[in-house]
């Protein structure tokens, strides 16, 4: 702001006004009352008052005494007898009205500046108020200014208002640039100076997504199809749940729209945020069927005091109901308003004695399928893969003596037996016993195709 004198004191007002888009007469009622309050604080009079002269387009200030007999304060006060000399009426104890030179204006103007400020912001903030307080609940389009280093990102409205939209109120993974428009769900207004933004706005609200809905689908602008409650984890997934007036309008198709095209435009609007339109049921448990989905429920028990819904379903629809990381559960839990427990059907659930059985089953098959290129067919000896391999040693034997006539050749036996340590020292393989040949029992046959017998050569 310009230098504050009267002579250029109407320019930077009518300069401000445009800049903080106030109206100019609050504008010069309130740089008046704030140079009549610097006056107060500066000069020794005790009456002083102030006003906007329209003809010469000055704001003029006037300092008032009491007229008395005897004179005892020279600034408050002035004798009958020099006023009468302006005005032979004048009576004591009547006012006489004096203007304050240029020079002291001057003067009071500059160290008024802070009060003019700070009256000037005060007056943005009501302004604000007046303007956003009847918007609360709605959605704001906004044009990006710039991107903190903090995290928030400076917003501008209506093209003269500004706030912040803070990091936790942004959907993870968004990146905005200068000039982009972005639209926020207005959540409150406040007059709070020790606030950073007068505006609370955000991108996380659930208010957001049934307000874009209300946008993007006539049913639900025109009252047909109604909003009941909307739940959100922002950038992931979200909730929607609604119902028709009208038993001819699907209330579900109306959101989806044609091919999905009016979800999708929110899909977009929400970076990519999956939406589950619900369909709503004045029965809880049919209610809590639907926001599960696509989980199939078997049974549901409602606690209404505890305001908990116990669900069960089969082992195969576990991890539909909880979904990833719990957010289906949690999701309809915010939708229908109840704590919701998941739990398996206990004749579907595997006991203990099951579970562990299964695990040792898995490890002994990984072993089994690790080896199986080594140990396959060479079991026990007497096998027909044992004979195979037998004669394999021979004919490697009869090759390598017709090749190195004289050598002696050493014959390498594999043996199953875990009590011959040194293979080296063992030439012959013993006919297998009764025992030996006696298949091993499990709990679970292996699958013979998963096993490869090798074939002599």
């Amino acid at each position: 702001m310009r230098s504050l004198l009267r002579d250029n004191l109407l320019e930077v007002i009518t300069e401000v006004s445009k800049e903080k888009a106030l109206d100019r007469d609050i504008m010069i009622r309130l740089v008046v009352e704030s140079i009549v309050q610097a006056a107060k604080r500066k000069l020794p009079y005790e009456s002083i008052e102030g006003s906007f002269n329209k003809r010469t387009g000055q704001i003029e200030l006037f300092q008032y005494k009491e007229v008395v007999d005897i004179v005892d304060d020279a600034d408050n006060e002035v004798s009958l007898d020099e006023v009468q000399e302006i005005d032979p009426e004048a009576q004591i104890g009547d006012e006489v009205e004096y203007l304050i030179d240029e020079r002291e204006f001057n003067r009071i103007a500059r160290s008024a500046r802070s009060i003019i400020f700070g009256s000037i912001r005060e007056a943005e903030r009501e302004m604000i108020v007046s303007t956003f307080e009847k918007r609360v609940g709605e959605v704001l389009t906004g044009t990006v200014l710039r991107s903190e280093s903090n995290g928030r990102i400076a917003l501008r409205f209506l093209d003269k208002t500004d706030a912040y939209l803070f990091r936790r109120e942004q959907i993870p993974g968004e990146n905005f640039s200068y000039g982009d428009h972005i639209r926020v769900y207005l959540m409150d207004v406040n007059n709070n100076p020790q606030k950073p933004s007068q505006l609370s706005i955000s991108r996380t609200h659930p208010g957001l997504l049934i307000k874009l809905f209300e946008m993007e689908v006539p049913e639900i602008y025109d009252g047909i199809v109604k909003i009941v409650s909307a739940a959100r984890e922002p950038g992931k997934r979200a909730k929607i749940s609604v119902y028709s007036t009208d038993p001819d309008v699907d209330p579900v198709g109306s959101c989806v729209g044609i091919r999905g095209s009016r979800v999708q435009n929110i899909v977009n609007e929400l970076y990519g945020e999956k939406i589950d339109i619900v369909r709503w049921n004045e029965d809880v448990a049919v209610y809590t069927t639907n926001a599960l989905a696509p989980a199939v429920i078997d049974e549901l028990v409602i606690d209404e005091e505890a305001g908990e819904i116990d669900v069960i379903v089969k082992q195969d629809q576990l991890s539909l109901a909880i979904g990833s990381k719990g957010q289906n559960v949690r999701l309809a839990s915010r939708l229908v308003g109840y704590k919701i427990n998941i739990s398996v059907d206990e004749e579907e659930a595997p006991s203990i004695e099951e579970q562990l059985t299964r695990e040792l089953e898995r490890g002994k098959e990984e072993r089994e399928l690790l080896y199986t290129g080594i140990t396959s067919g060479l079991h026990a000896a007497g096998t027909p893969a044992a004979e195979a391999a037998a004669r394999r040693n021979e004919d490697v034997a009869a090759t390598k003596s017709e090749d190195s006539p004289g050598e002696e050749i050493e014959t390498e036996t594999v043996s199953a037996d875990p009590a011959i340590e040194d293979p080296e020292t063992a030439t012959t393989v013993t006919e297998p016993t009764e025992s030996d040949t006696e298949p091993e029992t499990s709990a679970q046959t292996a699958d013979p195709s998963e096993t490869t017998e090798e074939k002599p050569s």
